[in-house]
């Protein structure tokens, strides 16, 4: 992967250095089918290729390992290299890379409600005395800050990835999460205003509903589920 010197603020307008590496290590790895265990580089060759300081690298290779994407191994013959990545893994790059084939924020939003009904029914099912606290807490931040435009779209993410967590099922889990962090990516990176009519917090009704979700999950109650899915859907 060393060669010529890349340097990423011309390249990723928008983005950190270290988002920019992130990004094009991804990129190289799948579009040239880079095999588990291909060195990428050391640190020193990477930083070079790069033209960035070796805390920026290391910012860009603490995001990598953290999704799977690569090893860090130290010593005499070490470096960087491709990691053997599950199929969970793949799964959850591949929605993380949807900015490459121009997706929308509205047609991951149709995902995610076309997934909510499983992710808040199994909610409601395994849900714990814990889980529960933290979704209160995180209702009361909510509503504190509902009417601030940037603050109550990232906590209401914030409650939507903490519902997630509870579902024992691994693969739901993390393609609805990384869903939601690509729509975030999007908030914070784009220059065009991602947000869709039905998305802005500002409406008490919405509001209100995920109050009720919150209480379906609670309560357990099937039909309380389908109903507050139905609601939050169409609101």
């Amino acid at each position: 992967m060393t060669g010529s010197t890349r340097r990423f603020g011309r390249h990723h307008a928008g983005r950190s250095a270290a988002d920019g590496i992130v990004l094009e290590v991804e990129a190289r790895i799948r579009d040239e089918n880079l095999p588990a265990g291909h060195r990428i580089g050391t640190k020193l060759e990477l930083c070079e290729e790069f033209g960035v300081a070796p805390a920026t690298l290391s910012e860009a290779l603490r995001v990598l390992r953290a999704r799977g994407i690569v090893d860090v191994r130290p010593g005499p013959g070490g470096g960087t290299f491709v990691a053997d990545q599950s199929p969970l893994i793949r799964l959850a790059q591949t929605v993380l890379s949807l900015r490459d084939t121009g997706a929308t924020v509205n047609e991951v939003l149709g995902v995610l409600d076309a997934l909510d009904e499983a992710v808040i029914r199994d909610a409601a099912i395994h849900r714990r005395a814990s889980d529960l606290r933290d979704l209160d807490a995180l209702m009361k931040k909510l509503a504190k800050v509902w009417h601030d435009p940037a603050q109550g779209i990232r906590c209401n993410w914030q409650l939507h990835r903490r519902i997630a967590e509870i579902t024992p099922n691994v693969v739901l889990r993390a393609f609805y999460q990384n869903m939601v962090d690509y729509i975030e990516l999007e908030r914070q990176t784009s220059t065009v205003d991602p947000q869709v009519p039905t998305f802005l917090s500002t409406s008490e009704e919405r509001l209100r509903i995920h109050y009720d979700i919150v209480e379906a999950i609670r309560s357990q109650d099937e039909r309380a589920v389908r109903a507050v899915v139905l609601a939050h859907r169409s609101n």
